[in-house]
């Protein structure tokens, strides 16, 4: 790894984080709010500006970028957003623990939403606001946006952009790739806007409206609420909602090819069609279990509930409207899996992608066929196109690795949690990037029961998942250091 190249491209990352957090600083002085707010993130600012500007000075050269240093790039940057972000809530004094507030701001950024706040309208607004830009940066990217406003040629460019857009497959919009971060970045920042309108007209105030946003289309959950959605009990702002956390959880690529006026490629793209297609299945069959149960709601209110929290989970956002953790246990089962299958390639969502899962269940179908008829050639196909083992090895590898780490974290998570559903939900949620876990990290609480070692397993399971596991672990192979 070239260090020069590699840290100057984090010099910039840092300069966008500590600006956002003097915006901040700026909001909570405009607020009126009190001095250890402001001065915590003007502090933050200042010190991640200075940090910024030194790393620039001492890194400036004229290599490009390899792949290998795109990871580097990519690793590095992400632990360094975190442990700066996490200063504002530390210096004042909202999380006092500097693990919480490193888990508090990997959450954000890897748009988790997983919280070890108890109590949020205490919070300041210009802290607030931060862990809603958390979401937003971290949503499009924050390295997709150093794509789009540098001119970084060669491999790393390149790895950069695979390492924020998730998923088996990415989408060039563009033939440069700093052209396709800006389109990518052009359609992000439109949807938020349109959102913010939106649950403007439905009575939110603006500042509500904006955090609320950037955690909807990043797919991240937090919320200025300490009940989250649930506190506005409005069935248009849930609908919104919803609307624009599966439109978070599809693929951008079609979102711009969309608003260019094509609107086939949305239902032509097999991906779209199944996904919808599971969250619909599961929000029928939760609604008709709650409907059924003993003391279960009336048949709309059950809908209600049904839908808004199946669209949550399986986009990987982490609104609640309403307690799961209380429901039936076979629809917490059903839960569970859709925080695994998380959303689509190309999409702000978590999860293991439903692209991998298509190519997985289409490969054990062939193998079956082929077990019935060991002579016979049976292509793999999705969306027409033929999957050759060069493509379907990787994912299954994926699939494979990320139930293991999901086996090893319920492990080590077991040593800090207090029972095994908390520490399966809370390895599930904080590895899909989906927040709220079931028991003891329920919708209803938070993490700040969990002692700082459980938090810094999740804090690693947060990072590994957001990253999809091999840019993390490349790094710790012996042929990454080696010249």
């Amino acid at each position: 790894m070239n260090f020069k190249p590699v840290f100057h491209v984090i010099a910039w990352l840092l300069g966008v984080v500590g600006l956002l957090m003097g915006l901040c600083g700026l909001v909570s002085v405009l607020h009126g709010e009190p001095p250890s707010a402001w001065t915590a993130l003007a502090y933050s600012a200042a010190g991640t500006l200075a940090a910024a500007a030194i790393l620039w000075a001492l890194t400036r050269n004229d290599q490009e970028l390899s792949r290998r240093d795109g990871l580097g790039v990519v690793t590095f940057g992400w632990l360094c957003a975190g442990l700066a972000g996490a200063a504002p809530f530390v210096l004042s004094g909202v999380i006092a623990s500097p693990t919480a507030a490193v888990f508090e701001t990997m959450s954000g950024l890897t748009t988790t939403g997983a919280s070890v706040l108890p109590v949020i309208e205490t919070v300041p607004k210009g802290l607030l606001l931060w862990r809603a830009l958390t979401h937003l940066i971290g949503g499009g990217g924050i390295l997709v946006l150093v794509v789009a406003i540098l001119p970084i040629a060669g491999a790393g460019g390149m790895q950069l952009f695979r390492a924020e857009v998730a998923g088996p497959s990415k989408d060039r919009i563009e033939p440069r790739m700093a052209s396709t971060a800006k389109m990518l970045w052009g359609v992000y920042v439109l949807l938020n806007v349109a959102l913010i309108l939106l649950l403007r007209l439905g009575g939110l105030d603006w500042f509500d409206s904006a955090c609320h946003a950037f955690a909807t289309l990043a797919t991240g959950g937090f919320s200025t609420r300490t009940a989250s959605v649930a506190a506005f009990d409005s069935l248009y702002v849930e609908t919104v909602l919803m609307a624009f956390m599966l439109l978070g959880a599809l693929n951008f690529a079609l979102h711009y090819r969309t608003l260019r006026g094509e609107f086939s490629p949305w239902w032509r793209d097999s991906g779209t069609r199944f996904y919808l297609g599971v969250v619909a299945g599961a929000t029928l069959f939760s609604a008709w279990m709650l409907h059924r149960s003993a003391a279960g709601p009336a048949w709309g209110a059950a809908l209600r509930q049904a839908s808004f929290t199946c669209v949550s989970l399986a986009t990987t956002t982490g609104f609640c409207t309403a307690d799961f953790d209380g429901w039936p246990r076979i629809l917490k089962v059903l839960l569970l899996l859709l925080m695994l299958m998380g959303g689509c390639v190309g999409s702000t969502a978590g999860g293991i992608k439903v692209a991998r899962i298509q190519m997985m269940l289409k490969a054990v179908a062939r193998e079956i066929r082929l077990f019935m008829q060991p002579q016979a050639v049976i292509p793999v196909k999705l969306d027409r196109k033929r999957l050759d083992d060069d493509v379907l090895l990787p994912v299954l590898a994926f699939v494979a690795l990320y139930l293991l780490v999901g086996v090893a974290g319920t492990w080590a998570m077991m040593w800090f949690a207090p029972d095994l559903a908390t520490a399966v939900s809370a390895v599930v949620a904080c590895l899909g990037g989906v927040g709220p876990g079931m028991s003891a990290v329920g919708p209803t609480l938070n993490y700040a029961g969990l002692p700082a070692g459980g938090q810094a397993v999740l804090i690693v399971l947060m990072l590994a998942g957001r990253l999809e596991f091999f840019t993390l672990l490349a790094v710790f192979m012996p042929a990454f250091w080696r010249k």
